[in-house]
């Protein structure tokens, strides 16, 4: 997928309407993250790392808070945290690469808790 077409299909806000949510639920969350990664890796590529760590914290927090919401349906929900090691892993290789790891630490202890506490299995 190209960076230009993944820019202009990024949304801010994961959708969670969708017909059957049980089968359509892993695309939907993996297709969000997708493309929130590929807009990050443009910003990469153009060496803008304060827009890049943007795009992936808001990819993170997105599927944390979808991931707590009990409004939300309880496939996409797991999807959520079945995939929450996708922007958690990018935002690990950024911090790593710009020597901020402890910045890495609390985020990845944030979501451990919010795991724990908010599991829709």
């Amino acid at each position: 997928m190209s960076s230009n077409y993944a820019q202009h299909r990024y949304h801010q806000e994961l959708s969670c309407h969708c017909l059957r949510p049980g089968l359509h639920a892993p695309m939907l969350v993996a297709d969000y993250i997708e493309t929130a990664l590929n807009v990050a890796k443009k910003f990469e590529q153009q060496r803008n790392p304060l827009l890049q760590e943007f795009y992936l914290r808001r990819t993170h927090h997105e599927i944390i808070n979808k991931m707590c919401d009990p409004l939300i349906h309880n496939a996409i929900r797991k999807q959520c945290l079945e995939q929450l090691y996708k922007p958690l892993l990018a935002l690990k290789r950024f911090y790593k690469v710009h020597n901020n790891t402890a910045q890495f630490l609390i985020l990845e202890r944030e979501a451990r808790i919010l795991s724990h506490e908010f599991n829709p299995f």
